[in-house]
């Protein structure tokens, strides 16, 4: 009787919850993006867990300005089974699949419940797409695309791949997430998957980043994470004065501070250091030397410890890396 007594209470408050929710996603939807200029569109690429959705919501935080967000997912209804992992074309390569979508991304032609889901304007003369599937695509992408501004997020391999495997987004994910599993791995099993999943995480960046900055071009602004968290001021006024030189639509843009704090759509803070250069070191002292040495000749193999190695920051100047791959 108590039961059926508060049934209706459940639907109503069911009914309140369902309505509010797909009011908000709606109001993600109703937009109107006319300009189809690929110059419109600043494309913020990077390596997951690199801080690409806190970076692209700084820059969409403008008024008039659309959020897409991973475009390139699987979970993008309009791309089925999205990109496979480090899909990599040269700069010239055919593929008219990947190439009839892409020119619907970056022309704003692209609508789904999951690319617009942090969409807030309904106006928009310029766009922002952010992406972790494409960095070894941004050869080609870019010259596709010569007039549209790209920003490519470089961050530590180390920070990336733990935060990948800690939380059980990457390799073994549905063993490492808390309920991947009917039963549960003992500490010295989580241990060992950990070990894995982190290698197989800073292998992948390796991959990613070898691809993406072996056609790097002059025209594309490299950003590091970390110079971005322990300068964000100057960062992010760096990226203006960019986009502003690079695009008609994003002339006069300035960032709002006030952005620069708020964590990000995706952030996973669980106890955050209170500094910058804590935050940007929180990776180190999680695992054994031994993993660090393993993770490290990864590295190597890939030469690209030029760019990062045991520092927690990087080694060679952004404006500098697209002259490593010049004859």
């Amino acid at each position: 009787m108590t039961r059926v007594a508060h049934e209706p209470q459940r639907v109503a408050k069911w009914a309140k919850w369902y309505v509010a929710k797909h009011a908000t996603t709606l109001g993600h939807e109703l937009f109107v993006d006319s300009d189809r200029a690929y110059g419109s569109t600043a494309f913020i690429v990077g390596s997951a867990r690199s801080g690409t959705t806190w970076i692209a919501e700084v820059l969409s935080a403008a008024a008039e300005t659309r959020f897409i967000m991973e475009p390139f997912d699987e979970r993008c209804s309009q791309f089925r089974g999205g990109l496979p992992d480090a899909t990599y074309l040269a700069p010239g390569a055919q593929n008219e699949r990947l190439g009839f979508f892409a020119d619907k991304v970056f022309s704003g032609q692209l609508r789904s419940k999951w690319t617009d889901q942090y969409n807030h304007a309904h106006h928009p003369v310029r766009r922002v797409v952010k992406d972790v599937r494409t960095v070894a695509l941004l050869g080609w992408l870019t010259e596709r695309y010569p007039e549209m501004p790209v920003i490519y997020i470089l961050r530590h391999p180390f920070a990336t791949a733990w935060s990948m495997a800690s939380l059980g987004w990457g390799a073994h994910g549905d063993l490492l997430r808390p309920h991947g599993r009917l039963d549960h791995l003992e500490p010295s099993e989580r241990s060992l998957v950990l070990r894995q999943a982190f290698l197989a995480e800073v292998t992948r960046w390796c991959v990613e980043q070898s691809r993406g900055l072996r056609h790097l071009n002059p025209a594309n602004k490299v950003v590091y994470y970390e110079e971005v968290v322990e300068r964000p001021s100057e960062a992010f006024d760096a990226m203006a004065a960019y986009l502003s030189g690079q695009s008609q639509a994003w002339e006069g843009w300035q960032p709002d501070p006030a952005t620069f704090t708020k964590p990000s759509a995706t952030s996973v803070r669980r106890s955050a250091p209170n500094d910058a250069a804590a935050w940007v070191e929180s990776w180190q002292g999680q695992l054994d030397a031994s993993v660090i040495d393993e993770a490290i000749a990864i590295i190597r193999d890939f030469q690209l410890d030029d760019v990062y190695d045991l520092g927690a920051t990087p080694r060679i100047a952004a404006h500098e890396l697209w002259m490593r791959g010049a004859p």
